[in-house]
């Protein structure tokens, strides 16, 4: 034999024992559960057995269950609900007898707990596998707070059986909306061919492998003493916590080494508002599975402080805090989940007591409630009727922001009663400095007016790299209301960028660019390594496919075989239905569009946007007698929805109702989703009925919600033109010409005028 076949056989050896060594690897890899952790962990064990993870959800029994079920009859929303139980087999079951889909009163036995402080809530299973949350929950803190008491989760919303958060619908369903985060390694099972689950779960609760990865092959090695720092026998390595300290003179500790961002990946998957892009595993890093949602309304206020629910690492990374390395185990104990230690000495780990907990920078009595870091720093808000949560963001109180963009602030959501007039006199005493216009907020809360003259300020922001990415991130985003020169040389720069969340943010703001250009500059771009940002990529160019010569069209097929993968991890949801459908309109592909529309409304009937999607679908098929029984249910559904009023108005002008149309059209402008192009479209509907006056102050009002847009401004000028108001036309021309002073008509109306 020669030498050659000799190699040949050695490398082939080889490599069969490596795969050997890694089959058995992987086979062993197994989920062990948490009570095989506790016999050498027993620490981390009694920590972890009493916090919120551990509770996170339970099997129904008298051990879980804390609310009162000795035959309680409360009503809700007109909704009458009996709680009670039943001995069964020497032991005890919990029932609700409430209203079902049919409007009739049931029995439902409860299967799980969900949570345990300050609120419990409790799941039923029902037919195809859906578990489904009760929105009637138990209020768990003691009676002298108000606690121990029936409620209902969405006590300002009129629940009937159609609407979207009745209990048995998809909003109040916990395979899709709740599962994934509440239990350990969880299988979804969904069949979109019948709409059913067989949902699997290794325990019950968030438990040990659900942040250290499947024990069964660190067990192995322990039992068998090999056991190393270089090796665990996790699939994922410890995160190393980031340590601080204080170089001499300075009030605020900096930290030692690398920064470690694995603890934030961890974390991270399921403490954010994200759209998870490929199954999660303990090696992967956050932004390589999950698209993490902006700071946008109305998810966070203008200047990033929580609005609705985001779950934490949204706000954290906004802060000084994260940027500059701070950890999540840095506060938190890992195990318990509760914080290090009690009040202030918590922040005084980084933060020298000499500068910062002293009256002189809290400017109030030491030990109050004014005098502790996170009153004034981390601002509670309530959600689900009793939980309150603090912001992550860190946030300075400025009461210059809420006067002039409606945020909250510290000052006044403690000092009931004061406003914000008073909170800024008494900065002024202590000597604080408002940032004014030079904060962030503005030109963030100016683009998403669709300010096209914030543009220079937003880049100015998007381009500072003392700002957190997180903030630089979504601000790059809002430049998609108003492209410019500018704004599309700063994406195109930020192309490159070291950072996916800056590649994506540019590619987002590049989405509205014309195709060819469009093309010439994400083109060079398909190959990004990043899963987040191939994800925007498909977005931005799916629809130019059919535009393209087979080369390029096949480069962005790849892009879209990826995207479908990813959606298919949420096939359940009926969002993701319909970007699946607005995609095959992209692609041309009519029936499956229309295949989509239709899942999405199995999903969830009363899904408002794909009901407006589906009527708008039929409506340029040419369909129209599938139209207007759609808009009506969508306007049934959601009565203060602008888009359901704005699209059913703009039917009835179709259908020649003219006068029957003006009173939708109108709502619609005054509904919190509004946009500007509803007001434009009103004041024209206005004026071909001979309103053109009531057009003009229609579009007074709009041009002053909506600064500096170009359709408003042209339109109000025609119209006053039309009334023989023209000496009225000037303030409106200016500032035309600030936003396109290269445009002809603006140019003919400059030098119509200047005469």
């Amino acid at each position: 034999m020669n030498r050659g076949a000799l190699v040949l056989i050695r490398v082939v050896l080889l490599c069969c024992a490596q795969l050997l060594l890694l089959t058995e690897l992987v086979r062993a890899a197994d989920f062990v559960g948490a009570a095989k952790c506790a016999s050498c962990h027993s620490t981390q064990f009694g920590q972890w057995h009493l916090s919120d993870h551990a509770k996170s959800m339970g099997e129904a029994n008298s051990e879980n269950v804390l609310g009162n079920f000795a035959k309680q009859k409360v009503t809700f929303h007109n909704m009458e609900s009996h709680f009670y139980t039943k001995q069964v087999d020497g032991g005890v079951e919990y029932f609700v007898n409430t209203i079902d889909s049919s409007g009739k009163a049931k029995e439902f036995q409860i299967k799980y707990t969900f949570g345990h402080f300050p609120l419990q809530q409790y799941l039923i299973e029902l037919e195809g596998g859906h578990i489904q949350a009760l929105n009637i929950a138990w209020d768990s803190r003691d009676k002298k707070t108000g606690g121990q008491r029936w409620f209902h989760l969405q006590p300002d919303e009129e629940i009937t059986t159609e609407h979207p958060f009745f209990w048995p619908r998809h909003f109040q369903n916990w395979n899709n909306r709740c599962a994934s985060c509440h239990s350990t390694n969880l299988e979804k099972n969904y069949n979109a061919a019948d709409h059913s689950y067989d949902t699997r779960f290794s325990e019950i609760n968030v438990a040990c492998e659900s942040c250290h990865g499947p024990a069964s092959t660190h067990r192995e090695m322990a039992a068998k003493g090999k056991l190393s720092k270089e090796n665990s026998g996790f699939d994922r390595a410890l995160p190393n916590k980031n340590k601080w300290q204080f170089s001499e003179g300075e009030a605020i500790a900096t930290a030692i080494g690398k920064k470690d961002r694995a603890e934030i990946d961890m974390c991270g998957r399921c403490h954010s508002l994200r759209v998870p892009l490929k199954k999660h595993h303990a090696t992967h890093s956050f932004l390589d599975t999950n698209d993490l949602h902006s700071i946008a309304s109305p998810f966070y206020f203008p200047d990033g402080q929580i609005r609705e629910e985001v779950f934490v690492l949204g706000s954290f990374m906004q802060s000084k805090m994260f940027h500059r390395g701070v950890t999540c185990s840095n506060c938190h104990n890992p195990h318990s989940g509760d914080i290090l230690v009690a009040g202030n000495a918590l922040c005084a780990q980084c933060h020298s007591t000499k500068v910062y907990d002293t009256p002189a920078h809290h400017h109030h009595p030491e030990a109050s409630s004014g005098a502790q870091c996170v009153n004034c720093h981390m601002p509670e808000r309530t959600y689900m009727g009793v939980d309150n949560r603090r912001d992550h963001s860190f946030t300075i109180p400025r009461p210059q922001l809420s006067f002039d963009l409606g945020v909250p602030n510290a000052c006044v959501g403690c000092h009931q009663g004061k406003d914000n007039a008073w909170a800024l006199e008494n900065l002024g005493k202590w000597g604080v400095q408002e940032q004014g216009e030079a904060h962030w907020a503005y030109a963030h809360q100016k683009a998403e007016s669709g300010d096209v003259l914030a543009s220079r300020q937003v880049v100015a922001h998007a381009a500072d790299e003392s700002l957190p990415e997180y903030i630089r991130a979504s601000l790059l985003r809002d430049l998609a209301f108003m492209p410019s020169r500018i704004s599309v040389e700063f994406a195109k720069k930020q192309l490159r960028s070291a950072s996916p969340l800056m590649r994506q943010a540019a590619i987002s703001s590049l989405q509205s660019l014309p195709p060819q250009t469009r093309w010439k500059m994400l083109s060079l771009h398909l190959d990004d390594p990043s899963p987040l940002v191939r994800f925007q990529l498909t977005q931005a160019l799916a629809e130019l496919v059919s535009t393209l010569p087979e080369n390029d069209s096949r480069k962005i097929e790849k892009l879209i075989e990826e995207y479908r993968r990813v959606m298919a991890l949420s096939a359940d949801s009926p969002a993701t239905r319909l970007n699946l459908a607005n995609l095959e309109m992209q692609l041309g592909n009519v029936d499956a569009a229309e295949n989509e529309f239709k899942q999405a409304m199995r999903i969830e009937s009363n899904y408002v946007p794909a009901i407006i999607n589906l009527a708008d679908f039929y409506r340029g098929s040419g369909k129209d007698a599938k139209v207007e029984p759609l808009l009506k249910r969508a306007l049934a559904i959601a009565p203060d929805s602008g888009a359901a009023n704005h699209s059913y108005g703009l039917f009835l002008v179709r259908q020649k109702k003219y006068n029957e149309s003006l009173a939708y059209l109108k709502r619609a402008t005054e509904r919190e989703d509004a946009t500007p192009r509803f007001s434009f479209v009103y004041a024209i509907a206005l004026d071909n009925q001979g309103k053109t006056a009531l057009a003009v102050s229609t579009l007074e009002k709009a041009n002053k919600q909506w600064q500096h847009q170009y359709d408003l401004l042209m339109l109000q000028i025609r119209f006053l033109e039309k009334l023989g108001r023209s000496d009225q036309v000037l303030p409106y021309l200016s500032k035309l010409s600030a936003i396109a002073p290269g445009s002809p008509d603006v140019k003919a109306m400059i030098n119509k005028y200047a005469r």
